[in-house]
């Protein structure tokens, strides 16, 4: 009987996944996937992706660590309270495996990540706690026509769910009153100012939130690998523990949701510097296009504060979704001022000296420039 020399084997990180039949490890090294909220969830579906190999991970999310955070987030340790999510969250998955690029996001998904990122992703995962925030990330994603799978998590059951551009119905395809309810409660009366009211916790354990990301992970390598018998776009999956069971489910697409507009394809790369003003990017894309004269921007803008009351003026400059309802408060007399917004600049108007950095463009961000029925997309990069 002859014997086998082991001594000199080496074992690879990834042997025991290329044992099966249909993994191809090459095309999940070199995929590209954003992650949207490192939270609970997003811990859980972090951890995987970096086990499995997923050669580049974006992580977006906003918050910092939380002593509660510590019972159901597995990167997170004692040590890290006060510190960002994404900065603790890539730290670990470099050691958990130095082969992945990590690339932390600090900040509101509208701001911190460009389309032009979403483009070139293969699928997103949204591990969000929020009605707005999905509504968010699933408008971008229409717009890059990238496929997402959201997860949601509560005590003894979680759903996962898919979202395509291009088949089945999207996330906002099902809005009820009930969620436009939840998602018209962050903003507040009278100018629709983002509420000083906390958003509700979701109570839950690290149990439920393992198995909802395991769901999510698994969507997502099915999808990297071609197979197509998980979920199809527009269909959900709910997972109950009590009593065990699963429902698949297909949701009603709705023909009159504005969320499924696309971006047009091969969008021109410029490269604008963030000291550049509004005149001089507007300047730029009328090289590519004569007819346009004024820029659209993706979010609402507060250039200032007016107070009817005394006059008081301020100065704000901010996307309205970081404006608080408290900012609202004049600080001469007490009273509401009203809010100056804007959705897009015009060429020689008053506000179109302001810095593109001014406008929180994230860089890869796609821009939009219009004119007398013309139009053009460019890709906003350093």
């Amino acid at each position: 009987m002859t014997s086998i020399d082991f001594t000199n084997f080496t074992e690879g990180r990834y042997d025991r996944h290329e044992l099966i039949s249909w993994w191809d490890q090459k095309k999940v090294s070199n995929a590209k996937i954003i992650v949207i909220g490192a939270g609970a969830l997003g811990n859980e579906v972090l951890k995987l992706l970096a086990l499995i190999g997923i050669g580049h991970i974006t992580v977006v999310d906003f918050d910092t660590i939380s002593p509660s955070n510590l019972a159901r987030m597995v990167l997170f340790r004692e040590g890290d309270v006060g510190k960002p999510k994404v900065q603790v969250a890539a730290e670990r998955l470099r050691e958990i495996n130095p082969e992945v690029q990590v690339h932390p996001r600090q900040g509101d998904l509208r701001f911190v990540i460009g389309l032009g990122e979403y483009l070139t992703a293969d699928v997103v995962l949204g591990c969000l706690d929020s009605v707005n925030a999905r509504w968010a990330l699933n408008r971008k994603c229409m717009q890059a026509g990238v496929e997402w799978i959201d997860g949601a998590i509560s005590d003894f059951h979680g759903l996962i769910a898919r979202y395509s551009s291009t088949e089945g119905a999207c996330y906002e395809c099902n809005f009820t009153p009930h969620t436009m309810e939840r998602f018209n409660r962050r903003y507040s009366c009278p100018f629709g100012l983002v509420s000083d009211q906390a958003e509700d916790k979701v109570p839950t354990t690290a149990i439920t939130t393992s198995i909802i990301a395991a769901f999510q992970v698994q969507q997502a390598l099915m999808m990297l690998h071609g197979i197509d018998e998980g979920l199809n776009p527009g269909e959900r999956l709910t997972v109950y523990m009590k009593p065990y069971r699963m429902i698949k489910d297909r949701l009603p697409f709705n023909e009159d949701c504005f969320a499924h507009a696309q971006l047009p394809k091969n969008i021109p790369f410029v490269k604008f510097s963030k000291d550049m003003t509004v005149n001089m990017a507007i300047q730029e894309a009328q090289h590519f296009n004569p007819g346009v004269n004024t820029l659209v921007l993706p979010h609402e803008f507060v250039v200032e504060f007016l107070c009817t009351t005394c006059g008081e003026r301020e100065a704000i400059l901010m996307p309205k979704e970081s404006v608080y309802q408290n900012h609202a408060v004049c600080v001469q007399c007490g009273q509401i001022r009203v809010p100056q917004i804007i959705t897009n600049i015009t060429k020689g108007t008053l506000h179109a000296e302001i810095p593109l950095k001014t406008l929180a463009f994230p860089n890869h961000e796609i821009l939009q420039f219009t004119g007398n029925e013309s139009s053009i997309y460019l890709q906003f990069d350093q």
